[in-house]
């Protein structure tokens, strides 16, 4: 093998084979270029490698959006395999780059949202007043369990986000970084009342034996810590959205059009708000386009 100092591509680089070897060639000193057709599982690769990975699609996505950054405003990746870096990276990409938003994974391996070394992360967005916009994981333990794409959409999406959402409120993180602000997409409004009320069902008993049940001693109601410190995304057509408008408020609530996935509700996501009878025309504004505008600080 050529002596350090060489370059090399490896496509397929984030997992597998093509991981292993692009481990291979930076430990022996070779300056790495991963091309890979799952972000977030680059996301997700451990150590220096995963911090060089999300360093580089900043740069790319930063890059490419030149000359169009009043429309197309691009989202940080944050290196959740290797959180020593996920700070300092989020600062850069804010800083020096103009970003909105930072990336958040569901969980990384065995690490939920919980776990200390994401505090970092977090007072690091606090700090900023950016948002994190949590989106499914597209691989991990709670989809790869389904043999179909089918089985895996249907319960990975809400799946993979209620393991975020449990951990940032039951876990503490709320409590601890009180004005973060995390969103989540594409799991629909009604998944985020589900959880809410049964936290809270659960609460009014656990709150009396935190430690007996290992559980964080929360000040308030899990519904409460969701109401300051979250968002969610509709649907154009759910069911129930008005019931999500009353209890979380149409200023927690963005438009998710998932343009242009084969499921898109696009070319009549936006018409589809808007035909509505049960919101009222402000509370479509905000979900339209008014709650963005609010949690990016446009």
């Amino acid at each position: 093998m050529a002596q350090s100092g060489q370059t090399a591509l490896v496509t397929g680089g984030a997992q597998g084979i093509g991981k292993a070897t692009a481990k291979l060639l930076a430990a022996r000193g070779w300056r790495v270029a991963i091309a890979d057709i799952d972000a977030e599982a680059g996301r997700e690769t451990e150590g220096e490698l995963g911090a060089a990975l999300a360093r580089s699609y900043n740069d790319w996505v930063c890059k490419l959006v030149k000359g169009y950054e009043s429309v197309f405003l691009p989202c940080a990746a944050a290196p959740a395999g290797c959180p020593e870096r996920m700070a300092a990276e989020l600062r850069r990409c804010v800083r020096d780059k103009g970003f909105k938003a930072g990336h958040l994974v569901c969980y990384c391996g065995p690490r939920n949202l919980d776990d200390p070394s994401f505090h970092d992360y977090f007072a690091a967005a606090q700090e900023l007043d950016v948002p994190l916009l949590c989106h499914p994981n597209s691989v991990g333990e709670l989809t790869d369990r389904f043999d179909n794409f089918f089985k895996l959409h249907i319960a990975g999406r809400p799946n993979n986000c209620t393991t975020a959402l449990i951990a940032l409120v039951a876990g503490g993180v709320f409590e601890k970084f009180p004005k973060l602000r995390v969103a989540f997409f594409e799991c629909s409004t009604e998944w985020m009342l589900y959880w809410m009320h049964r936290m809270d069902d659960d609460w009014e008993w656990a709150a009396d034996y935190a430690e007996e049940t290992g559980g964080a001693a929360l000040k308030m109601a899990p519904s409460d810590y969701i109401k300051r410190n979250c968002y969610v995304s509709c649907e154009a057509d759910e069911r129930y959205l008005a019931n999500a408008v009353a209890e979380l408020g149409a200023d927690r609530i963005c438009m998710a059009t998932d343009y242009p996935h084969f499921d898109s509700k696009f070319p009549e996501t936006v018409s589809g708000i808007r035909q509505r009878s049960d919101l009222t025309a402000p509370q479509k504004e905000m979900i339209l386009g008014g709650t963005a505008a609010s949690l990016l600080k446009l």
